[in-house]
């Protein structure tokens, strides 16, 4: 069985709710939502206005179901709540009402307020919206977790084999200092247990390996790899890693015979967005993968984000992973 189909088995047992802001204007969100609630997978919300909601299914020549829940962006018994949420949040900046009341009216916006008010566990966009409005949104409403010190994101990648693996950061922090990239290894971590139900064996890469080369960019990785470890002590990690020591047991063992990891690593932490970038779309489509991402980690409550060519199917998967990371 495949990782996604563990996931959404996962999720169908959950049985949680999913908030998709994005549905007045895009016919594949009304169709995710539809498959969510047929397959009894997911409670999916549709937020925005009905008739325009209705309209855009029925120019698409998609029966959408009565029971379906759509729930206005605007709501007459929850706006002075919301207005005074997004006031608290934004004090710091001495806003105006109208700015307030514009986020008010905004559905990304509003979306993550009624995650946060645990109105849904989870809310999925990026379909119609950029990646930075989304986690602009995710900020300023669910926050950063506790236990971060920063938004980033990861892939799930499924390889043909069946084996999983899971590559941070791709998508979001173009060059962390030591402090993100620790926090980087223990969110994506934490998404990889999560997930695959398997606990991580992570490797902090470099061009690197145990002091084979003197530079900044190594020294960084090291520290990154002393605080994660001072911050987590059960989980397996080592670093700095080239990636044939981190992944190839034979070499693992001439490269670092005291390494933790013997070549096993299924967490790969990347120094950076160039490195973390290339190498999932090289693993993706010269190795076949099935890449699953960019997974938003780091943040009070799941809020994702989408690629704006993703399919139907993408969207389903997505809300399943924002369902079990909730």
């Amino acid at each position: 069985m495949s990782q996604l189909k563990k996931i959404r088995d996962k999720a169908k047992e959950l049985k949680k709710r999913v908030l998709f802001p994005e549905a007045e204007s895009d016919i594949r969100v009304i169709r995710a939502a539809i498959r969510l609630h047929t397959e009894n997978i997911a409670t999916p919300i549709l937020l925005g206005d009905w008739k325009k909601i209705s309209g855009l299914a029925k120019k698409h020549k998609t029966d959408l179901p009565e029971n379906i829940d759509i729930l206005s962006v605007v709501n007459l018994e929850t706006e002075d709540e919301k207005f005074k949420f997004f006031q608290e949040k934004l004090a710091h900046k001495n806003p105006t009402d109208e700015q307030i009341r514009q986020l008010c009216n905004s559905p990304l916006f509003t979306g993550g307020w009624m995650v946060q008010k645990g109105m849904a566990d989870a809310a999925v966009a990026g379909s119609v919206a950029s990646t930075s409005d989304v986690i602009r949104a995710a900020l300023r409403t669910v926050g950063v977790a506790e236990s971060s010190s920063i938004v980033s994101s990861s892939f799930l990648m499924e390889m043909p084999d069946g084996s999983v693996f899971t590559y941070a950061d791709c998508a979001v922090v173009p060059y962390p200092d030591s402090e993100q990239l620790a926090s980087i290894a223990l969110d994506s971590g934490k998404t990889h247990l999560l997930l695959t139900g398997k606990e991580p064996n992570i490797a902090f890469l470099s061009f690197s390996t145990k002091g084979s080369a003197v530079h900044d960019n190594v020294t960084l990785v090291q520290e990154a790899f002393s605080i994660a470890r001072e911050k987590n002590k059960m989980w397996n990690m080592d670093g700095e890693l080239q990636f044939d020591t981190a992944y190839v047991p034979e070499i693992a063992k001439r490269k670092a015979p005291d390494s933790t990891l013997n070549g096993k690593a299924d967490v790969f932490i990347f120094p950076n967005l160039d490195a973390g970038n290339i190498s999932y779309k090289i693993t993706e489509r010269l190795a076949g993968a099935l890449a699953t991402g960019p997974i938003l980690q780091g943040l009070g409550k799941p809020y994702m984000d989408l690629s704006r060519g993703c399919s139907v199917d993408d969207i389903v998967n997505t809300a399943c992973v924002g369902i079990v990371l909730s």
